[in-house]
């Protein structure tokens, strides 16, 4: 093989040695790129996430401030309550709240019985007695009466009988059935009602009042429900 031949060969190595290297870095580089693009393609959808999340907690944010402002208003509304309260019930309130309270209690075990009819004769009280007796009877309740009196001055009409029971749970019992005197013969016509203060009176009436005007605008089904010994409108659902 002459000289010319090996320089020639020698070149064609080198080259090729020369273009296997470049392939090599070439593939390198590709490959740098696509990391590269990987880590990008990473730190984008880290991004994404990191946004969603901000959006996250932004709306979050959102909804605390504005149960924030809703609590704050409501805290303000009940401090305005406590100091109307306050005020309602400083220096002569207070006597008369204390004096309602106290006229209720000594009332809590007192019910009032209407359209007795009245004897005029001396043992009035024992035929009362046990006139009442034998409505509570009447309607299933066998409850003996502690004391009965009448209420006002006599009149045609038959004054009211006022009843005081041995528990106030027991006026509860009684108003809980009086409807079935209603079923009875002899009592259909007595009435029934617990014994009511003046303030209690006057709220009875305020509410019946606006039961009467509602019911003239054709709202229907409507009656006077005591909740926690409270009179209040309630509507029949049937």
């Amino acid at each position: 093989m002459s000289a010319s031949t090996s320089d020639t060969n020698e070149t064609l190595k080198q080259i090729l040695d020369t273009v296997n290297e470049l392939k090599s870095t070439q593939n390198k580089i590709i490959s740098t790129i696509n990391s590269c693009r990987e880590s990008k393609k990473t730190q984008e959808n880290k991004y994404v996430i990191i946004e969603s999340k901000l959006d996250t907690l932004s709306n979050q944010l959102a909804e605390v401030i504005s149960e924030n402002k809703t609590l704050r208003a409501k805290i303000e509304q009940i401090e305005d309550k406590i100091t109307t309260l306050e005020t309602a019930t400083s220096g002569a309130n207070v006597e008369s709240v204390y004096s309602e309270l106290m006229d209720r209690q000594s009332r809590a075990r007192n019910i009032i019985f209407f359209n007795i009819q009245e004897f005029n004769s001396l043992p009035d009280q024992l035929t009362d007695t046990l006139t009442v007796d034998g409505i509570l009877k009447s309607i299933g309740l066998q409850i003996n009466p502690v004391y009965v009196r009448r209420l006002g001055k006599q009149s045609n009409k038959p004054r009211p009988l006022l009843t005081t029971l041995p528990n106030s749970s027991d006026v509860f019992k009684v108003l809980k059935v009086k409807r079935k005197l209603f079923g009875t013969s002899n009592f259909k016509d007595i009435r029934i009602a617990s014994d009511r203060t003046t303030q209690q009176r006057q709220y009875f009436s305020k509410v019946a009042s606006q039961l009467k005007q509602r019911s003239d605008t054709c709202e229907d089904n409507l009656f006077i429900k005591y909740i926690n010994n409270v009179p209040t409108i309630s509507k029949n659902s049937q």
